[in-house]
C-alpha cells in the first residue's frame, strides 16, 4: 500500500505541488471492435446489501508494510509455516468492535488455505465479514529459487481470473466473504494488466459463480476524483478503496477527511459507485512520520458521519496494530524525554520558495540581565555529503527576524547539534518577544523529504515554557503551506494499544479522550542513540564522515546456529534500517548483505527505497526461505555484512539490523540485547561492526 519512489530526490518545480501525486493515469484503448460496456449481473444495490452492515463498515485490514498488524501463530506447524492464529484473531475484532476483517493475502503461501479452512468458517460464526485483498504486479516479488523470492498473492500470484473464481467459490461456501479488491490498481505499470479485455475476464469468472460478490479496487486520490478512472472501470467494478492521506501524502493532518471525501463522493455518487475510506492507523512509507492515536481518532471522527448516513461504505483501519508488541524504540526521536518540535515533509511532495512551518511561543525577557541567548539542539537527518544545499534552512526568529539560520545540509545532520545564539541585541530594550523556530524553503522543492527535530531549548535572560515539548503546553504551530508539516511529536511505548483503543472508541461513536503520556526515565547521551526496533540493542555497521571506504572490504556479524533436523522447512526474518533512500549518490558502495554458509541469501544497496525506516527486508523481501542452504545439517554460519562495492571517500552510514527470527534455527541473543553469541570482524577499519546497546 504504497507507491514507488519514481522521482529523483532533488527536484527544483516551478509553482505548488501539495496534493498526493501518484503515479498519472492514462486510459489504455480498447481494441478495435471491442465493447467495453458491460452489464453487471447483480445490481449495485444488491452488492451493497451483501458487502455493508447496519451502520457501516468497520473494519481492520492486514498485511503490507505495516509492523505488528498480522496475528500469527507463535510456533510453525509441522509444515514449516507460522499461520495465521484465527482464534486470536477473531477475538481482537470483537474486543475492538469490527464487524468487518479485509484480509490481506500477500505475506505467506498460508494465508488462502488458512482463510478458506480456517478464518472464514469462525469469522462466519462470529458475525465478521471478509474482503479478500490480493496485490498487483508491483507487489509480487515472485523467484522460482525460494532464497529470492519474496511476497506474493499465492497460490494463484497474477492470475486475477482464477483469484475471481475461486473467491467467489468462497463466497458461496461462506456467505460473511462479502467482498475482494486488488491493491494498488494503477500504481506504476499496474494498469497495463488491467485491459478492458482483461477485466471483462475476471468479472464474467466471478459472476458466473456469484455475481453479489463486491469487486473493488484501491483508487488514491488523483485517481478517486478522475472522471477517466470511471469511465474505463465503472462497468467492471462496484467501487473503489480509497487510502486517505490528508492534502499531502501524509498521516499527521485529519484536515483533509471531508473536502477529499466530497470531491471523491462528486464522482463515484453519480455512478454508482461504493466508497470504502481506508484509513492508516500503522505507517504509510512515503509519510514523514507514523499515525498517532489523536490523528487516527479525528480521522474517523471525521469521516463516521458519512458512513452513518451511507455516503461511504464505511471504515477500513490499514494495519491497525492488532498484534501484541510495544511501540518501536527507534520511534522515539526526542533528544531527551518524548517530545520534540518536528517540521516534517514527506516523499515526493513539493514546496515554494518561501514556505515555511514551526512553532512560536511568546517569552519572558529579564530586563536586568546584561546578556541574553537562546540554546537548543537541533537533528536534520543530513549530512551534506551528497549535496542538496540551498533549499531547506533551519531558523530562529526573534519577532519575525532572523537571528540565526542554517542549511539542513550542514556538519553533523545524522546526530543531535547543540545551537546557542546571542539575542542580546536583539531583546534589548524588550520586556517580551516572541521566538520561531522552524523551516524556510528558500527554493522549491519536488522530493526532498525531511524530519527536523528541534529540542532542549533554554534562555539565558528570558523564559522559555516547555522547552522541552514534553507535552503541548507554550507553543504555536505556525505555517503558511499544506506541504511542510510542523507537530510537537511525542513518543509513548503503548502507542500501539492507545490506537486500537482510538479505534474502537471513535468507531463506537464516543469521543476519544487521550491518557496522558509517562515520562521516559533519563537517559545518558542522546535518546536518539537508542534506535533499536525492540528493547535497547541492536547490530550496528559504521562508516564514520569523511571516511574512505575499500573495495571488497566488509564487516561482518556471524554465528554458528544449531539446526533442527526435524523442521520441514528452514527461514530467516530480520530488519533493517540506515540512513539513505534511492540517491543516485549513494547508489553502488555499499551493499548489505545476509548469508548463510556464504551463500548471500539478501543483498540490497544502503540507498534502497526507504530512509531512515526498520524495513522487513526492503518493501517486499519479507522472510527469506533458506531450506535449500540448511536442510540435512546439524549447524550453519549466519552472517550479516556491510561490504564496499566500489570506492566512497565520504559517505556516512549506520546500517542496523535487528529482530532476528527464524524457524528451524536456534540463533542466540537474536535481539541483540547483549554483547555477545556473535563473531564481529572488518577487513577494513573504515567499516565497523558493533553490537550497539543503549547505556539506560
Amino acid at each position: 500500500m504504497r507507491g514507488p519512489r519514481h522521482l529523483p530526490r532533488l527536484v527544483l518545480v516551478l509553482g505548488s505541488c501539495v496534493t498526493l501525486a501518484m503515479t498519472a493515469f492514462t486510459p489504455a484503448v480498447a481494441q478495435p471492435g471491442h465493447d467495453t460496456r458491460r452489464v453487471k449481473a447483480a445490481s449495485l444495490a444488491e452488492i451493497r446489501r451483501s458487502v455493508v452492515p447496519e451502520g457501516g463498515i468497520k473494519a481492520a485490514m492486514s498485511g503490507g508494510n505495516t509492523v505488528d498488524a498480522v496475528v500469527r501463530e507463535p510456533r510453525p506447524r509441522a509444515d514449516g509455516y507460522r499461520h495465521i492464529d484465527t482464534p486470536s484473531l477473531v477475538a481482537k475484532l470483537r474486543r475492538e468492535g469490527l464487524n468487518t476483517y479485509v484480509y490481506g493475502i500477500w505475506d505467506a503461501p498460508t494465508d488462502w488455505d488458512d482463510l478458506r479452512t480456517e478464518f472464514a468458517p469462525v469469522a462466519a460464526a462470529a458475525g465478521i465479514r471478509i474482503w479478500v485483498y490480493v496485490v498487483p504486479p508491483s507487489e509480487c516479488f515472485d523467484d522460482p529459487v525460494p532464497s529470492r523470492s519474496g511476497r506474493c498473492s499465492r497460490p494463484y500470484k497474477l492470475d486475477f481470473v482464477t483469484w475471481a473464481r475461486e473467491i467467489a467459490k468462497l463466497s458461496v461456501r461462506y456467505p460473511n466473504v462479502v467482498a475482494w479488491a486488488i491493491d494498488d490498481f494503477l500504481i506504476g505499470q499496474n494498469g497495463q494488466l488491467f485491459t478492458p479485455e482483461y477485466m471483462h475476464k475476471i468479472v464474467d469468472a466471478q459472476d458466473a459463480v456469484n455475481p453479489k460478490l463486491g469487486f473493488y479496487t484501491t483508487a488514491y486520490y488523483s485517481d478517486a476524483i478522475s472522471p477517466a478512472f470511471y469511465e474505463r472501470f465503472a462497468p467492471f467494478i462496484d467501487g473503489i478503496v480509497y487510502p486517505y492521506l490528508g492534502f499531502t501524502s501524509n498521516t499527521q493532518d485529519p484536515a483533509a477527511v471531508r473536502p477529499n471525501l466530497d470531491a471523491i463522493l462528486a464522482q463515484a455518487k453519480p455512478r454508482d459507485m461504493g466508497v470504502l475510506f481506508l484509513l492508516y492507523t500503522n505507517r504509510f512509507l512515503d509519510a514523514a512520520l507514523p499515525p498517532d492515536e489523536n490523528y487516527v481518532a479525528a480521522s474517523i471522527q471525521a469521516a463516521l458521519p458519512y458512513a452513518r448516513d451511507g455516503r461511504i461504505l464505511g471504515i477500513n483501519n490499514y494495519g491497525l496494530p492488532l498484534g501484541d508488541k510495544p511501540n518501536i524504540t527507534a520511534g522515539n526521536r526526542a533528544a531527551h524525554g518524548i517530545g520534540r518540535l518536528s517540521v516534517a515533509l514527506p516523499s515526493f511532495i513539493g514546496t515554494r520558495p518561501g514556505d515555511y512551518a514551526g512553532a512560536e511561543q511568546r517569552v519572558r525577557v529579564d530586563t536586568a540581565a546584561a546578556g541574553k541567548s537562546l540554546s537548543f539542539v537541533d537533528y536534520d537527518g543530513n549530512y551534506g555529503n551528497l549535496g542538496g544545499a540551498g533549499y531547506h534552512f533551519k531558523q530562529l526568529l526573534v519577532d519575525g527576524a532572523v537571528a540565526w539560520e542554517s542549511d539542513v545540509t550542514d556538519p553533523g545532520g545524522f546526530g543531535w547539534v547543540r545551537h546557542t545564539v546571542d539575542l542580546t541585541e536583539a531583546l534589548r530594550g524588550k520586556e517580551s518577544a516572541t521566538i520561531t523556530l522552524r523551516i524556510l524553503d528558500r527554493n522549491g522543492v519536488g522530493d526532498f523529504p525531511l524530519d527536523v527535530g528541534f529540542d532542549d531549548v533554554t534562555g539565558e535572560g528570558l523564559t522559555v515554557v516547555n522547552g522541552g515539548f514534553e507535552n503541548d503546553r507554550g507553543w504555536r504551530l505556525v505555517s503558511d503551506n499544506r506541504a511542510l508539516l510542523p507537530s510537537l511529536d511525542h513518543y509513548v511505548q503503548d502507542r500501539p494499544a492507545r490506537i486500537r483503543e482510538a479505534v474502537a472508541t471513535t468507531l463506537r461513536g464516543l469521543p476519544f479522550v487521550n491518557r496522558p503520556y509517562p515520562p521516559e526515565p533519563p537517559t545518558r547521551g542522546y535518546r536518539t542513540d537508542d534506535s533499536a526496533m525492540y528493547g535497547h540493542g541492536r547490530l550496528g555497521f559504521t562508516v564514520p564522515e569523511r571516511t574512505a571506504t575499500r573495495a571488497g572490504a566488509c564487516a561482518s556479524a556471524s554465528q554458528v546456529v544449531g539446526v533442527d533436523r526435524s523442521s520441514a522447512r528452514y527461514e530467516i526474518s530480520f530488519w533493517d534500517r540506515d540512513q539513505y533512500a534511492r540517491t543516485p549518490a549513494a547508489q553502488g558502495h555499499l551493499v548489505k548483505r545476509a548469508l548463510v554458509d556464504g551463500q548471500v541469501v539478501y543483498e540490497h544497496d544502503v540507498a534502497d527505497w526507504w530512509a531512515g525506516l526498520w524495513m522487513n527486508g526492503e518493501s517486499g523481501q519479507g522472510p527469506i526461505d533458506v531450506t535449500e542452504f540448511a536442510r540435512g545439517k546439524d549447524e550453519v554460519t549466519l552472517a550479516f555484512q556491510l561490504c564496499t562495492t566500489s570506492p566512497a571517500a565520504d559517505l556516512a552510514v549506520d546500517v542496523g539490523v535487528d529482530n532476528v527470527e527464524t524457524i528451524g534455527l536456534a540463533v542466540r541473543n537474536p535481539g541483540f540485547e547483549w554483547n555477545g553469541d556473535w563473531t564481529l570482524r572488518s577487513d577494513d577499519p573504515g567499516v565497523t561492526p558493533a553490537i550497539r546497546v543503549a547505556r539506560r
